[in-house]
């Protein structure tokens, strides 16, 4: 029940709201919104389901699902309609005016009336609704320089309701690439409007040229969307008394319900000492993201680790704990960065890979291609142009939203190195096992990556969250296993490389304890795998991959698992080739993958991922110490490079190795506690007080 309030609760918060505010729903355009609902509310979510079975978080959950439907039975949408009419055809099957991300627009129909609702002044060309000049050319040849700013030009209409409370002036503010006229009631167009207090029609014509763009509607000299009420269509007398006094009840709604939903997790922490650390660290990084000093924020990240020393109670020394103590401060560290980018579009660079996502992930939502992803087969990976779509649906034309969730599928990855870590050396290890995990991504080449727009790190994020579900099902817990199943399945269509990883993730079906000494004694530990959840995780996959075939038959007449993807091109092993030849570039692709760099070379921010995998090969071959090491980690480590032993990615060093940090990061940490811990009994067997030192040193 607590999934099932969760899903009425994020469609209380995110669905449209006919009153502007802080907290109006899709698209989070604004900072608070975007914040509150895109990151805090999913990570309470996730973390504390619990608020959920108590009266208030359903209560207020009805009371924000009953304002809304009154407020679209009785109220006129707020806002402006804004559509473009680019002088140029914009993009392959288009029908009429573009779409923008705005589900308040009519998004679903092939000639939207409204390319979007317009609720603040756009003041920067970022800031308007023009998503749509990333797009390819309806011919789908080559960019030319008219198809988009600043050699473009388009003809933008604004129009709507204004209800003025006095007589004055209205005009438009603009900029030299922007020319404004306005009509009021039908009237001749100006450049400024004569208004009486009480309703208007107004409609604006603009045409725009350049990338200098300004729109800003004012009315004697104050911003119109504070001085008058704004709406789609005439509004009713209700509206017009009731909409001042009921606009702040959405935001109140929302606030109550994320802030009370937040207080009830601190309370549930119950540990001074750690929310003291959690909030120090995150002001330190914000504050040094906001001065400029991003490289000094991202050592900030790695001094993280000092959290293994505090003074903890044991009722947090676990997942949730280590979300408080490293990933909200990792969060944090995201959210500022990323602060200027909120409810801004971006204009991508034409013709890359995460240019193609974007403008499949068009196709797929705004124009209904939704089986068919922009194009019959896969060259490209696959799923990450609908997880780009439904992100653009949530955050608007803004990829902020990418970035938030890139952010996400990280922080599930050093959470998976502090779970697997702290089963085997402890608390303390786990946490430093976290945060060397996320300290090789922020400090190397690697952070390129986060929110740039490709599926690698999506990928990741979803195999290693499949991890923990499998590793709930250890005792036969069937529904974790099917969501690990679901997970594994989509972690290896987002990329299809991951297919070895996506299966080795019933390896974490393995007990925590089994060392990968025993591997070669299944007598030992045969009986003790939950076997029910590695068929369940197994065959949910068999199924995915079955359906993936059928979908490229559907399309092409090949049931066919790799028709029309680059394996072909990016296979190790090609037709002709000698078995030395192979041999060498399987190393190759190995060691790219390892030393996160393409050609393979000396790194050392790649040491944790270059030791975990060399840790693994010492764990199978028996080697004392590091033969203690997890069996389960060690086989879904094998996993995660099996791929690079079959095809050999190219293009954009280092994004071929982000699934494997986490879990190298782990065996490096779970090699350097078991060694250490042999040093520290050797040195207190020769202690007058071993014993002592010995129960201390297991007790962590």
């Amino acid at each position: 029940m607590t999934w099932l309030w969760g899903c009425l609760g994020a469609v209380a918060l995110l669905w449209p709201d006919r009153v502007s505010g802080p907290f109006d729903g899709v698209p989070l355009d604004q900072v608070g919104e975007a914040i509150l609902l895109g990151v805090a509310f999913p990570a309470l979510w996730w973390f504390q389901p619990q608020f959920l079975r108590t009266r208030a978080a359903r209560t207020t959950i009805v009371a924000l699902i009953i304002w809304k439907v009154i407020a679209s039975a009785l109220l006129v949408p707020e806002g402006w309609c804004v559509r473009f009419a680019p002088v140029r055809a914009y993009v392959k099957d288009g029908t009429g005016a573009p779409h923008s991300w705005d589900m308040r627009a009519d998004w679903r129909a092939p000639d939207p009336a409204c390319t979007a609702v317009m609720r603040r002044p756009y003041r920067r060309f970022e800031e308007f609704p023009a998503w749509f000049f990333n797009l390819a050319p309806a011919d789908d040849n080559g960019l030319e320089k008219q198809d988009r700013p600043p050699g473009a030009t388009a003809a933008m209409t604004v129009q709507g309701f204004v209800s003025v409370p006095e007589d004055g002036l209205l005009h438009v503010d603009t900029s030299e690439d922007v020319t404004a006229a306005v009509r009021a009631d039908g009237g001749p167009q100006s450049g400024e409007v004569f208004l009486t207090r009480g309703v208007h029609a107004i409609n604006v014509y603009s045409t725009l040229t350049g990338d200098r763009w300004r729109f800003e509607p004012k009315f004697n000299g104050r911003n119109l969307f504070n001085a008058a009420s704004l709406t789609l269509r005439r509004p009713a007398r209700i509206d017009l008394v009731a909409r001042p006094w009921v606009r702040w009840i959405p935001s109140l709604l929302a606030i109550a319900l994320v802030g009370s939903w937040l207080l009830f997790a601190l309370m549930r922490a119950g540990d001074p000492v750690l929310l003291a650390w959690s909030a120090i660290a995150s002001t330190i990084l914000g504050l040094l993201v906001a001065a400029d000093r991003a490289d000094d924020a991202r050592w900030a990240l790695a001094a993280l680790s000092a959290a293994a020393f505090l003074p903890l109670k044991p009722r947090v020394r676990n997942v949730f704990g280590a979300f408080i103590a490293i990933g909200v401060p990792w969060l944090t560290f995201v959210v500022v960065s990323t602060r200027g980018a909120i409810g801004q579009f971006t204009m991508y660079s034409w013709g890359n890979d995460w240019w193609s996502f974007q403008r499949y992930a068009y196709r797929i939502v705004l124009q209904g291609y939704w089986l068919e992803g922009g194009s019959p087969t896969f060259w490209f990976q696959p799923l990450y142009r609908w997880i780009a779509g439904l992100l653009h649906v949530v955050f608007g034309d803004s990829s902020v939203g990418e970035t938030y969730w890139d952010a996400a599928c990280l922080l599930t990855g050093s959470l998976f190195a502090f779970r697997v870590v702290r089963q085997f050396a402890g608390f303390r290890w786990g946490v430093i096992g976290a945060v060397i995990t996320l300290g090789v991504f922020a400090l190397s080449h690697e952070r390129v990556f986060l929110g740039l727009g490709l599926g690698e790190i999506s990928s990741a994020g979803l195999l290693y969250l499949a991890a923990f579900f499998v590793m709930r099902s250890r005792h036969g817990r069937l529904r974790p296993a099917a969501a690990a199943g679901v997970l594994a399945t989509l972690g290896f269509y987002t990329r299809l490389n991951n297919l070895p990883m996506a299966i080795a993730s019933a390896a974490c079906a393995l007990p925590g304890a089994l060392a990968t000494a025993r591997w070669f004694r299944p007598w030992a530990w045969w009986r003790r795998v939950s076997w029910r959840a590695v068929l369940v995780v197994t065959t949910t996959i068999g199924v995915g991959i079955v359906l993936f075939a059928w979908r490229t038959w559907y399309y092409t007449g090949v049931f066919s698992l790799f028709y029309g993807t680059s394996r072909d091109q990016l296979a190790i092993w090609q037709p002709g080739m000698r078995p030395a030849t192979v041999l060498e570039r399987a190393i190759g692709s190995l060691m790219m993958v390892l030393t996160l760099n393409d050609p393979a070379r000396y790194d050392s921010y790649a040491i944790p991922v270059v030791g975990g995998g060399l840790v693994a090969i010492l764990a199978l071959a028996g080697v004392p110490r590091v033969r203690a090491l997890p069996l389960g980690l060690v086989l879904f480590f094998l996993g995660s490079v099996a791929g690079a032993l079959v095809a050999r990615g190219s293009a954009y060093a280092g994004r071929f190795s982000l699934h494997v940090i986490p879990g190298t990061c782990a065996l490096s940490v779970c090699a350097i506690a078991a060694l250490t811990s042999h040093v520290n009994r050797h040195v207190a067997a020769s202690s007058p007080h071993g014993s002592r030192l010995i129960r201390r040193a297991r007790s962590d």
